[in-house]
């Protein structure tokens, strides 16, 4: 599932969070329960200060593959509060009907009011940029900052990074292409697992995300191996279709946002990683171009594929610490 599926792949199974060095104490996996309309919310939170919300990607992953980076936040006098969606991680996971964006938007909401903060700054990565940019535009008087991480925003960036993947695919590894054809000649949908592990277990899925593939191992500073962490598929293919490597048919379908950006001035970092095959650096500049040029950053890691805080951190670091001003 492109970037999200792939997302899955890499979150597989992973007791209890536990730390590379058993020496030090493990601060993850002790959070609590926002009880919502649709079922209970998990987070944990980190500082003191004005929350930094990070949402997670997919759509379908919690927040572990956050823990352990943004502990930086913390010396600039922010929270860092991370929290699991509706149909993610340890939060409720059964609802009536389909899992859409606007949930997690309505989750934040009720975790920005259970947290008595009147302004949050928001980072969405991945799929998460889409309900992080929904949420600023809907509550712009809570929204002290918005700061995009390799981010999808809309139904079309998303299906550009649908449709960079099949041209890559195509053009570099035509023998994968002439086999996906063959299955999908059969009437084979791209959620099918036989589809699947054509691509990503193949030169074509290890290539995706990464500017330099060895810096994987280091992604996962803290793992699980409790079932709740787990990636929902479920949530993937109601919010993206049951057809998601191939076009957006889900929940997703038709969401805009150019229009809504007209005189959208919150300050909005949008960073990306020029090896990023899937939120390409063409699909974050159109995000630039779309936003006024007074209030919002652009920075391009060139060392960085789909985990930019992992591939090039100090750069990382440094850039999100320069736009985001001392408490």
């Amino acid at each position: 599932m492109r970037i999200l599926l792939l997302l899955s792949l890499i979150l597989g199974a992973q007791s209890a969070f536990s730390q590379p060095d058993a020496e030090q104490s493990n601060p993850y996996g002790h959070g609590q329960y926002l009880e919502t309309p649709r079922g209970k919310i998990y987070y944990e939170t980190e500082g003191s200060g004005t929350p930094v919300f990070i949402v997670n990607g997919g759509p379908g992953a919690g927040h572990r593959v956050f823990l352990g980076w943004f502990e930086f936040l913390k010396t600039k006098g922010y929270q860092i509060v991370y929290f699991d969606e509706i149909g993610r991680g340890r939060s409720e996971r059964n609802i009536k009907g389909k899992f859409t964006p606007q949930m997690t938007v309505d989750d934040m909401e009720a975790l920005r009011a259970h947290l008595n903060a009147e302004k949050i700054v928001v980072m969405g990565h991945s799929y998460g940029g889409i309900p992080a940019m929904q949420y600023a535009i809907q509550f712009p008087e809570h929204v002290e900052r918005l700061v995009m991480l390799s981010a999808s925003y809309d139904a079309q960036s998303q299906q550009m990074n649908i449709d960079h993947v099949s041209h890559l695919m195509k053009t570099k590894y035509p023998e994968i292409h002439e086999q996906v054809m063959a299955l999908r000649a059969k009437g084979m949908l791209s959620s099918e697992d036989e589809y699947l592990d054509l691509i990503y277990e193949s030169a074509l899925g290890r290539e995706l995300q990464w500017f330099n593939r060895a810096n994987r191992k280091g992604l996962w500073k803290y793992r699980s191996n409790d079932k709740r962490d787990r990636f929902n598929f479920q949530v993937y293919l109601d919010i993206i279709g049951e057809d998601p490597e191939w076009e957006i048919t889900g929940t997703l379908k038709g969401l805009t946002v150019e229009d809504k950006l007209r005189g959208f001035n919150i300050p909005t970092l949008i960073l990306g990683g020029r090896a990023d095959k899937v939120s390409t650096p063409e699909l974050v500049y159109r995000l630039y171009k779309m936003l006024p040029e007074q209030t919002t950053q652009f920075e391009m890691f060139e060392k960085s594929g789909h985990w930019i805080w992992a591939e090039e951190n100090e750069k990382f670091k440094q850039v999100v610490s320069n736009f985001l001003p001392a408490k």
